[in-house]
């Protein structure tokens, strides 16, 4: 019976190096530490989780980082110092206004977030058939010279390219995060050979980002939703973008997002917990090898049903 390789990140992240600006005003930001205890909690449950420690070495993670995004972008994060964070407008994506905060401490644990990723990317190229970087913080809206939307360095992307790298390709990207993932799109020709991109979203127009790129490859596909799906409706998206991966790709990196769920403070949407048990069932009909990057999701309380419903649906339900 699959086992899933739950990796676990390495350093840990103060809470209050997340706040955001709102007019003149500091607030706190949501992706507290929390989020990483109520993440593991609903995964260990599973009796067929088995957590790892990321091991990737620092060279891979510099290798990598070199290539998924620009020279000078990495600089002016290296060179950040003390506790004390700083916005950095010439960094933020087109569109969008610089209201997120950047110091030394979140950077570093972003880079363990891709130390985690290349990790969980590396244990599938060893033969596991499911991996999952618990990651903090996420990485889907950061882009080859960007950051937005408490995101920093790109964990999906790391993936891609390590499992690229090692011979598993081409990898088909399905991402079921609340928010159209405008980093992993414009990293996509960075990546290595990618089958192709699903996002199922909602619609730039109501949430983060608010615009989108065109797609960059054939056969992109991009669902967006002016207002909460029922969930019937959302799985028969997921379905059909799974579907349609499995016959053209390798392996599957999934962004995942819990932030679909009611009363996310950062979501808008009003899913139950159980449809990440579905989600599941669905991503281990493809067959395929499978690399789940934790994305969002901030209704704190909700997170261990969530990551616990998306364990036994992968793997049957055997729990602890």
């Amino acid at each position: 019976m699959s086992e899933l390789l739950m990796v676990e990140q390495r350093q840990g992240l103060d809470d209050d190096a997340f706040w955001v600006r709102e007019g003149d005003r500091r607030i706190p930001g949501q992706d507290g530490n929390r989020r990483l205890v109520e993440l593991r909690a609903g995964l260990v449950r599973h009796s067929r989780v088995r957590p790892v420690l990321a091991d990737a070495p620092d060279a891979e993670v510099e290798r990598t980082l070199a290539v998924l995004h620009e020279a000078e972008y990495l600089r002016a994060l290296a060179e950040l110092s003390g506790a004390e964070p700083v916005v950095m407008p010439d960094f933020a994506p087109p569109g969008l206004e610089p209201d997120i905060p950047v110091n030394a401490n979140l950077i570093a644990a972003a880079r363990e977030g891709i130390r985690t990723s290349i990790t969980a990317a590396e244990r599938l190229l060893g033969g596991a058939q499911f991996t999952y970087a618990v990651c903090r913080p996420p990485g889907h809206h950061a882009g080859p010279a960007f950051h937005a939307g408490y995101c920093y360095l790109n964990n999906a992307g790391a993936a891609v390219r390590r499992l690229s790298e090692g011979g598993l390709k081409p990898i088909g990207i399905i991402d079921l995060d609340l928010h159209y993932p405008n980093g992993t799109s414009a990293l996509v020709e960075r990546m290595g050979p990618v089958a192709a991109l699903h996002s199922l979203h909602a619609a730039p127009v109501t949430n983060l980002p608010p615009g989108t790129r065109l797609p960059r490859l054939a056969g992109e596909r991009a669902v967006a939703f002016l207002e909460s799906p029922d969930e019937d409706t959302y799985l028969a998206e997921v379905a059909h973008s799974i579907h349609d991966l499995a016959e053209i790709a390798r392996a599957l990196v999934v962004s995942l997002g819990y932030d679909t769920v009611a009363g996310d403070p950062h979501g808008g949407w009003s899913f139950r917990p159980e449809i990440f048990a579905e989600i599941g069932r669905l991503l281990a009909r493809s067959g395929l090898p499978i690399c789940v990057i934790q994305e969002g999701g901030y209704a704190l309380d909700e997170l261990a049903d969530c990551s616990h419903a998306f364990a036994t649906g992968l793997l049957g339900g055997d729990e602890r």
